[in-house]
């Protein structure tokens, strides 16, 4: 039996380590969306006029967006491959985030976070 201290790891070559790069980007796109719209929150209703219980919208429309399709998209992953699906996520969602940094108005903010959720 060999021992657990002789044990090596297999050398990581650079594509490994840039594709485990850029999933732990997107991984933190994804965490950052929430955090900074959570912080945002004060301002945006300020810049909105808006109450603060309809400026929360623009968080629970993300989560509630990631969180109904999250099963399923991961189906989508399997049948059309996940690095196209990645890549297609990605395109989505910064045309999304370019969406809502341009938004006039309240309700097309909420949208553009539903879309990117």
């Amino acid at each position: 039996m060999a021992d657990i201290a002789e044990t090596r790891a297999a050398p990581v070559s650079r594509s490994t380590a840039g594709a485990l790069a850029s999933l732990s980007l997107a991984m933190l796109v994804s965490s950052l969306a929430t955090s900074i719209a959570n912080v945002a929150l004060p301002t945006l209703s300020v810049v909105f006029a808006a109450s603060f219980p309809a400026v929360q919208w623009v968080v629970l429309a993300y989560l509630l967006a990631i969180t109904a399709l999250i099963v399923s998209v991961g189906r989508l992953g399997d049948l059309v491959g996940r690095r196209l699906l990645l890549i297609a996520g990605l395109a989505l969602f910064s045309a999304a985030s370019f969406a809502a940094a341009l938004a006039p108005s309240l309700a097309l903010l909420i949208a553009a976070r539903a879309v990117q959720g």
